[in-house]
């Protein structure tokens, strides 16, 4: 049996359980509430880089989300580390707002926004099912608050870059998100909100979106589809999901099992080819941890040195050029995601502290 069919059959037997537990906890009032500090604005760190996160972008419905493989703890572990490793201190993460409501609805058709308090809609879109006794409170407070809050770090973070030349968002890359819908585990599309409101605030550059996540960014695709001063690079692996593709400007398929050493130099190739336009005033890289070799929806090879020399391969496309770097978190389902994600965004920290080569 291959390994999204195991999954499926893993989610189906834990289903069960899972729902009559969390029914019973929001019942009686039991579970605990997400965390959700106060905004702060973050410290500078080293290079001027900055990164955003707060526990408030964990999605926590009474259990129902380990139903789907992405672990909401991922974000938190990831941010624990980098803490360990002495890169950021606990009081130097950017804790953002919420991205407002307005904005959104620039990006989404209000309609699909107005259905996410359905629950039958909504389990489509995060493809766990949203027992029908939850109320839009609990949504809104559980599911949907935590998106916007980690879209806003992305916000932030594009911000953040522009000024400073590095931002990175320990959550979003939500590129499933199309203007008229969700799916794949993405509510709000944040790259949209983000290039809209540096739009808003006079920024004219070019913007290249390179996504590096196994699945193609069909949302992302969707968004810019009529916006020539955005070119996406979506690197993903073949005949998995999404299915039908959305067209991009470039979308590379890579084939099952492909390992470190061909996909660095196919990487290479491809950004070479990228960054031949002269005018490109931001890089976005949507950075998916599911190229690893043991996630389990998608079958790609890739080590977690191969993962670090790809995080670095794109930021020092960007920082040679002198472009701003703007990192996103994106998928990332199997035992290894948040060690890979640490790993690389420590290599970055680390880069971009160290004297200019």
């Amino acid at each position: 049996m291959d390994q999204p069919r195991r999954w499926t059959l893993r989610r189906k037997l834990l289903g069960v359980g899972i729902t009559v537990v969390a029914l019973g906890m929001a019942g009686l009032g039991m579970a605990r509430k997400p965390l959700n500090p106060a905004p702060s604005p973050g410290q500078l760190l080293p290079g001027g880089a900055m990164v955003a996160w707060s526990p408030g972008y964990r999605v926590s419905f009474f259990g129902v989300e380990r139903l789907h493989p992405f672990d909401s703890y991922k974000y938190d572990k990831i941010a624990a580390e980098l803490q360990k490793k002495g890169l950021v201190p606990g009081d130097a993460f950017l804790i953002p707002d919420e991205a407002p409501a307005a904005l959104l609805a620039r990006v989404h058709d209000p309609a699909y926004l107005a259905s996410l308090t359905d629950n039958e809609r909504l389990s489509q879109v995060i493809e766990v099912p949203v027992p029908g006794i939850f109320g839009a409170k609990s949504i809104e407070a559980r599911i949907l608050a935590p998106f916007r809050r980690a879209t806003g770090g992305t916000i932030a973070m594009a911000r953040h870059a522009l000024e400073h030349g590095v931002g990175i968002n320990l959550g979003g890359g939500y590129h499933h998100a199309r203007p008229d819908g969700g799916h794949g585990f993405c509510v709000y599309n944040d790259v949209a909100a983000a290039v809209l409101t540096l739009r808003d605030q006079g920024f004219e550059g070019r913007v290249l979106i390179i996504d590096t996540d196994a699945h193609q960014g069909d949302g992302n695709h969707a968004a810019f589809a009529d916006d020539p001063s955005v070119y996406t690079l979506s690197f993903q692996q073949e005949k998995i999901f999404p299915q039908p593709r959305v067209p991009g400007d470039r979308d590379v398929e890579l084939r099952s099992g492909t390992d470190d050493s061909a996909y660095l130099a196919r990487l290479e190739r491809e950004l070479d080819a990228a960054f031949e336009a002269d005018d490109i005033g931001l890089v976005i890289h949507v950075a998916g941890s599911d190229p690893l070799w043991n996630d389990p929806l998608a079958s790609l090879g890739l080590t977690i040195d191969g993962l670090v020399k790809r995080d670095l391969m794109v930021m020092h496309a960007a920082r040679d050029r002198s472009i701003p770097y703007l990192h996103l978190l994106a998928g990332g389902y199997g035992p290894s995601s948040a060690e890979g994600s640490a790993a690389s965004i420590a290599a970055i920290l680390r880069e971009v502290a160290a004297p200019p080569r």
